[in-house]
């Protein structure tokens, strides 16, 4: 029987006592929240680059993820 995204559940075991249960995994909460996570340190990063060295946002994201990270790591 096919499952419906949103009724995932995950089989979960405790490694010290053995304890085992399930618990519900909202799929579309995970994406979202991590669509926003990557949203939010984009911005960061092109916020602390544009205001060290005065490129442009567009600029800034013309860099690749990596480039624009080890920037922001130097500054």
């Amino acid at each position: 029987m096919a499952h419906q995204a949103e009724d995932v559940q995950l089989d979960l075991t405790c490694p010290s006592c053995g304890h085992a249960w399930q618990t519900a995994f909202d799929i579309a909460a995970f994406v979202w929240r991590e669509l926003d996570d990557w949203a939010q340190r984009t911005l960061h990063e092109i916020h602390v680059i544009a205001s060290a060295y005065g490129w442009s946002e567009a600029e800034i994201l013309e860099l690749s993820a990596r480039r624009r990270q080890t920037y922001v790591e130097m500054l």
